[in-house]
C-alpha cells in the first residue's frame, strides 16, 4: 500500500500517438449496428424495442444534467461525478445514434470537453495496489467517455485533439495493474483507450496482460483471486468476468482472438463463464464459503456472453435482467441495445 499522491499531467509524447496501426472503432457496437437495432425497435421487435425506450429515457435525464469535472481527479468510492458523467456521455451518444437528434451528441461533446479541459491530474491512482480507489473507478468507467466520443464523432463538436491528449496523459496511466478484478478492469480500459489512440503496441500489450490474467484461472473455471472473497465470492467473480468478457469483445474488434485462449491454469473464458453460471443457478452449492454466499444482481455483460454462446443456461440468466441499462460502476452498459439478440434465435 502507498500514500495517495498527486500525479501531474505530463507532456504528451508525439510518438505515443503516432502508431496509427490498429483500428478498433466500434468497441462493443458500431453506429451502423445501432441504427439497424433502432430500426428493429421501431417495428416493435424485442429486445430492441424495450432497450431503445429505456435508453431514450436515460438520455433525457442526462440532458438535464451539466457536467461536474473535478481537479484534481480523486475518486474515493464506486460513484461520483466522474462515474456519473461518463455514463451520461455514453447514454447521450447512444441516444444520438438511435434517434438522429444532434442535441444529444452536442451535450455529450460538452461533457467530454469539460473533463478534458479541467481534470488534468489525478490523486490516489495506486495502480499496483488496493490502497486507493481512483485507479479502480477510472479503469471501470473511463471507457464510457471513449465509447461516447467514438459514436458522436464530429456531431459532438468537441475538441478531439485535446480529448485524445487527455486520454493519453491522464486516463491511460491510471489503469490498474493488479492481478484481480481491478486488473481486469485495467485491461478493459487500456484496450479501449489504446484502440481509440490507434496505438498498436499498447493494444497488443493490453491483450497480453489479459492472457496473463486468464492464466490465473483454475482448470475448472473458478478464479482464485475472487472466490476467496468469503460470502462475496460470486459477486466478485461476476465483476471480474464483466471486464474479461468485454475486453475479449473489444480485442476481437481489433483483430486479436481472446475468446478461445486457454490459460496456463487450464481454463478458457467459456470455462470461467460456465462456472459462474452454474453457481448463479445453484448458489447453495457454492463450494468456497459455507456461511451463505451473496447472490449478486445479474450483470449486463451476460448479453455479450449470450451473443457469443447462445445457450439455454445463459438465456435463463438474461431473462431476469433485460433490458440492461446503466450499470452504475462499469462502462459495460445498455448492452441489451448494443449486443443483445432475441433469445428465440438460438438457446441450445
Amino acid at each position: 500500500d502507498r500514500t495517495p499522491t498527486e500525479h501531474p499531467r505530463p507532456t504528451i509524447s508525439s510518438t505515443g500517438l503516432a502508431a496509427v496501426i490498429v483500428d478498433v472503432r466500434g468497441y462493443l457496437v458500431t453506429a451502423a449496428e445501432l441504427r439497424q437495432r433502432a430500426a428493429l425497435a421501431e417495428r416493435g421487435i424485442e429486445p430492441y424495442a424495450s432497450a431503445v425506450g429505456a435508453l431514450l429515457a436515460d438520455g433525457e435525464r442526462a440532458m438535464a444534467r451539466e457536467p461536474q469535472p473535478e481537479q484534481p481527479l480523486q475518486i474515493s468510492g464506486t460513484g461520483g461525478a466522474f462515474v456519473d458523467d461518463s455514463a451520461d456521455a455514453y447514454a447521450l451518444s447512444l441516444a444520438y445514434v438511435v434517434s438522429g437528434e444532434r442535441r444529444y451528441a452536442e451535450h455529450a461533446g460538452r461533457i467530454l470537453d469539460a473533463w478534458a479541459a479541467i481534470a488534468t491530474s489525478t490523486v490516489g491512482t495506486c495502480v499496483d495496489s488496493g490502497a486507493c480507489l481512483t485507479s479502480l473507478a477510472m479503469s471501470r468507467t473511463a471507457p464510457a467517455f471513449v465509447f461516447a466520443a467514438d459514436l458522436i464523432g464530429p456531431a459532438g463538436k468537441f475538441d478531439e485533439p485535446r480529448f485524445r491528449s487527455w486520454l493519453h496523459d491522464v486516463i491511460l496511466p491510471a489503469a490498474s495493474e493488479r492481478t484481480n478484478n481491478w486488473g481486469d478492469a485495467g485491461v478493459f480500459m487500456r484496450l479501449v483507450v489504446t484502440g481509440y489512440l490507434r496505438d498498436h503496441q499498447g493494444f497488443s500489450e493490453a491483450a497480453g496482460f489479459w492472457r496473463s490474467q486468464m492464466d490465473l484461472v483454475a482448470a475448472d473455471g473458478h478464479i482464485p483471486e475472487e472466490t476467496r472473497r468469503a460470502s462475496a465470492g460470486l459477486l466478485y467473480t461476476q465483476g471480474a468476468l464483466t471486464f474479461k468478457v468485454a475486453a475479449a469483445r473489444i480485442a476481437e474488434r481489433g483483430g486479436i482472438e481472446l475468446w478461445e485462449y486457454r490459460g496456463e491454469g487450464g481454463a478458457t473464458l467459456r470455462d470461467a463463464v460456465d462456472y459462474l453460471a452454474t453457481y448463479l443457478a445453484r448458489p447453495e452449492d457454492w463450494p468456497w464459503y459455507q456461511g451463505g454466499v451473496r447472490m449478486p444482481k445479474v450483470d449486463s455483460f451476460w448479453e455479450l456472453v449470450y451473443a457469443r454462446w447462445p445457450s439455454e443456461p445463459f438465456a435463463r440468466i438474461l431473462e431476469s435482467g433485460r433490458p440492461f441499462g446503466a450499470s452504475g460502476n462499469s462502462a459495460v452498459e445498455w448492452t441489451t441495445l448494443t449486443n443483445g439478440i432475441p433469445i428465440a434465435e438460438g438457446a441450445q
